[in-house]
C-alpha cells in the first residue's frame, strides 16, 4: 500500500517538474512577451478577453503550473470569429482592470522573482 502510494507522489513530482521545466518556462515567457509586444503595437489595450486569457496566463505562471499557462497564452490569440461565445459572454461581466502597463509590470516582476 505505501509503495502504491510513493509511486503515485514521485509520479505527480515528475509531473510537476516536467510543467515547470526551464525550456517549459522559457517557451511560455517569450510567446506571453511575444504577445505583449504585439499588443503594444497597435493603437488599443488588450480587449476583455485577451487581458483575462493574459492574467490567467500570469496566475498560472506565478503557480509554476507553465503548461496551463501556454494554455492560456495560445487562448488570447485566438481570432475574434473562433472564440467560445459562452467565455467570452461571461469574461465580460467583470470589469477590466490590467492596462498593458500593468501587465508588463506585472510579468517583469514574475520574471525577476522566478529567475
Amino acid at each position: 500500500m505505501n509503495s502504491r502510494r510513493d509511486s503515485e507522489i514521485e509520479q505527480a513530482d515528475r509531473d510537476f517538474k516536467a510543467r515547470s521545466s526551464p525550456a517549459q518556462k522559457a517557451t511560455v515567457h517569450d510567446a506571453f512577451a511575444s504577445i505583449l509586444e504585439q499588443l503594444e503595437g497597435i493603437p488599443r489595450g488588450p480587449d476583455a478577453w485577451e487581458e483575462a486569457c493574459l492574467v490567467h496566463a500570469l496566475s498560472y505562471m506565478e503557480a509554476g503550473l507553465y503548461d496551463r499557462a501556454l494554455t492560456e497564452v495560445r487562448e488570447c490569440v485566438v481570432p475574434v470569429g473562433e472564440r467560445s461565445s459562452w467565455r467570452e459572454s461571461q469574461i465580460k461581466r467583470n470589469p477590466q482592470r490590467y492596462t498593458l502597463p500593468r501587465l508588463r509590470l506585472k510579468f517583469e516582476t514574475l520574471k525577476a522573482g522566478l529567475g
